[in-house]
C-alpha cells in the first residue's frame, strides 16, 4: 500500500538540498590588494669624450648599463673638441677648434661602420667657426672672413664685392667682415650664402646672421636642445628669500642671481654667476621632503662651473670632468662618471624637412 507524501516532506527535501549545495560552494575570498609598483628607472645613452692613451681623445657612446663603445679616436685634446650629429643619427662631426696659429681641423664619423674617423678638409678661405649638418644630411661649414676682402666705396657708401654682388658694410661698432655658409657636395665645398656682418665685439652677430645657421639640425656651436631654460628669480621673491635663508654661505663670492630650471620632479635652483659669459655654479638645491636640499652625493667644489641637461625624468650634471645623473622623480643619483669631458645625452634620431637657402645674400 502506497503512502501519500505530504507537503512537509517536500519542504524538508528542498531545505536539505540547499544546505548540501552551500556546503559544497567554496567560501568567498576578498581580492588581494594590488602591490604598489615603483616607476621604472629611465634609460639613457650618453655621449662622452675621454683622454686616449698615450695621447688624443676618444668619442664614446655609453648606455644605462655602463656598456661603452668607442666610436672615434682622434689626435686632439678633448678640451678643444666640439661635436655635431646628423638628424638621422647615422653621422657625426668632430672639430678641433685650434688655438693661436693652429688652424681648426675636422673629422667625419660614420656611426654604422667601423672605418674610424675620416679627416675632413675645411673651406680654404676665412676661419671655420662651426661645422654642422643640414636636414638632408649634408655637412655645412659656417666661416668668418675678415681678411682678403674686396672693399669699395661709391657715392659715400662702402660695400664688399662677393661674386659680383655688392654687400653694404654694416655701420655699427666692431670689425666689419663677411660670413659664409658652405655645403659639402661630394669632395668639394660649395658656397651657398654670404652675408656682411660684424665681429670682435661682445654683441657682434658674426656668423649667426646667416640664414643657414638657423636651419642646421645640429652644429658644433649650437645650443644643446637638452639644456633647460633658466628663469631668473627676482631679488626679494619668495623663492629667492627662502634660498638665501637656507644657503647662508655659498662657498664663493661670485656676484649673480638665483635661477630656476624646470625638471620632471619640480624646479632645480642654481646660482648664475654674472661673468662676461654667465655660468651656472653651486649651490644647487631642489625640493626634498618639504625642504630645500642639495642633490644626493653631488660632491662639487663651491667654485665649480656646472652644466645642466634634462631629458624626460633625468637630470645630467657635469663639471670638472665628472658627470652625475639623477632621477628627478625619486631625487636619487643613479650614475656617476669620472674623467670624462663634454658629457651629454646622445641625440635621438629625428625627421627634419627644413631646406637650406642657396645663393648670396646681403645683411639687413
Amino acid at each position: 500500500m502506497l503512502r501519500r507524501l505530504g507537503p512537509a516532506f517536500f519542504l524538508g527535501s528542498v531545505l536539505l538540498c540547499g544546505a548540501c549545495k552551500k556546503s559544497q560552494d567554496p567560501a568567498p575570498t576578498s581580492a588581494p590588494a594590488p602591490r604598489p609598483t615603483a616607476e621604472p628607472t629611465a634609460t639613457f645613452t650618453l655621449s662622452l669624450l675621454q683622454d686616449a692613451s698615450p695621447s688624443g681623445c676618444t668619442w664614446i657612446r655609453q648606455d644605462t648599463t655602463g656598456a661603452r663603445k668607442a666610436v672615434a679616436t682622434v689626435d686632439a685634446n678633448c678640451d678643444q673638441l666640439d661635436l655635431a650629429w646628423s638628424a638621422d643619427g647615422k653621422q657625426g662631426a668632430m672639430v678641433d677648434r685650434g688655438h693661436g696659429a693652429t688652424p681648426p681641423r675636422a673629422w667625419r664619423v660614420d656611426f654604422e661602420s667601423d672605418q674610424g674617423p675620416l679627416p675632413l678638409s675645411l673651406p680654404a678661405e676665412g676661419h671655420t667657426d662651426s661645422l654642422g649638418f643640414d636636414a638632408q644630411g649634408h655637412t655645412v661649414a659656417l666661416v668668418s672672413q675678415l681678411e682678403g676682402l674686396t672693399r669699395k666705396a661709391e657715392r659715400g657708401e662702402e660695400f664688399f664685392v662677393v661674386d659680383g654682388r655688392r654687400l653694404p658694410v654694416p655701420e655699427t661698432e666692431g670689425s666689419a667682415g663677411l660670413a659664409h655658409a658652405y655645403r659639402r657636395e661630394g669632395e668639394q665645398w660649395r658656397r651657398v650664402e654670404s652675408v656682411a656682418t660684424v665681429y670682435e665685439t661682445e654683441d657682434a652677430p658674426g656668423t649667426t646672421v646667416l640664414a643657414t645657421a638657423t636651419q642646421l639640425v645640429s652644429s658644433t656651436s649650437g645650443q644643446d636642445p637638452d639644456e633647460p631654460t633658466a628663469t631668473e628669480l627676482s631679488e626679494g621673491s619668495e623663492d629667492a628669500v627662502r634660498l638665501d635663508a637656507v644657503v647662508k654661505d655659498k662657498g664663493h663670492t661670485e656676484f649673480g642671481t638665483w635661477v630656476s630650471l624646470e625638471t620632471h620632479g619640480g624646479p632645480l635652483y642654481a646660482w648664475r654667476a654674472a661673468r662676461e659669459l654667465p655660468v651656472l655654479m653651486p649651490p644647487l638645491r631642489w625640493e626634498l621632503s618639504d625642504r630645500l636640499a642639495e642633490p644626493e652625493s653631488l660632491s662639487l667644489s663651491p667654485t665649480s662651473v656646472v652644466e645642466l641637461r634634462v631629458r624626460g625624468s633625468l637630470l645630467l650634471v657635469t663639471s670638472d670632468h665628472d658627470a652625475r645623473i639623477y632621477d628627478t622623480r625619486t631625487k636619487k643619483r643613479i650614475a656617476h662618471l669620472e674623467g670624462v669631458h663634454d658629457a651629454r645625452f646622445w641625440p635621438k634620431p629625428r625627421t627634419v624637412t627644413a631646406a637650406i637657402p642657396s645663393g648670396t645674400s646681403a645683411a639687413q
